[in-house]
């Protein structure tokens, strides 16, 4: 969501973590006025009485994809077997260690049978996938389509095929201690304006249609 929100709301004050980094904050006593997470994040915030459980609404989904060094050449993933070809034949590998993409990627690699064979050229990045790539750091990297597509440096290959592909639907909701209720919500709206939501196709996240905003 961050280049969403850096090109749609500059003024925003924002902090960008992964899911389980910003579940850890919210635990530990951070607040903010609206909390964007995965759905299954913002549901485990719900049960906890930390939001506002009818304030929740639904963002859209990204799907995991690769990317290279801007200028690289780019590997065929385009079947599992390209696929793995591309990983085996890669020096190095990166993916987030905390982020969704990240965790069922290093699945996907145990899954695919290669998760050994690549125990000592994979990478797992504390930040950002795409910097490690923009830096040489890794010669290829997954992470989900949206994180990657803001990146400068790098370039996109293209999506996991079908059968491995695993989106990420994406939530928001108003924190229950915000003293700032109207306009949290106000901002909840603005993200299912026309111009947000083009935004988020420009940096490959699909948006979800608006149902009515539902009332306590």
């Amino acid at each position: 969501m961050k280049g969403v929100l850096d090109g749609a709301a500059p003024g925003l004050r924002v902090q960008f973590h992964a899911t389980q980094a910003l579940l850890k904050s919210i635990a530990q006593g951070e607040t903010a006025d609206v909390v964007i997470l995965t759905a299954e994040g913002i549901e485990q915030l719900a049960h906890q009485g930390k939001v506002m459980a009818a304030t929740r609404v639904e963002l859209g989904s990204s799907g995991v994809g690769i990317a290279v060094r801007a200028g690289a050449a780019k590997p065929d993933i385009g079947t599992v077997d390209a696929l793995k070809r591309a990983l085996l034949d890669a020096t190095s590998v990166a993916h987030s260690r905390m982020g969704a993409s990240g965790i069922y990627f290093a699945q996907l690699l145990e899954r695919l049978g290669i998760a050994e064979r690549l125990k000592k050229r994979v990478i797992v990045e504390k930040g950002p996938v795409g910097a490690a790539i923009a830096s040489g750091e890794a010669e290829l990297g997954a992470q989900l389509l949206c994180e990657l597509a803001p990146v400068p440096g790098i370039d996109i290959v293209g999506p996991l095929p079908d059968e491995l592909q695993k989106s990420s639907v994406f939530a928001a909701a108003v924190m229950s201690g915000t003293a700032k209720r109207a306009g949290a919500q106000a901002f909840l709206d603005f993200l299912g304006t026309p111009a947000v939501q083009a935004a988020m196709r420009e940096n490959l996240f699909i948006p979800a249609p608006r149902s009515p905003r539902r009332r306590e």
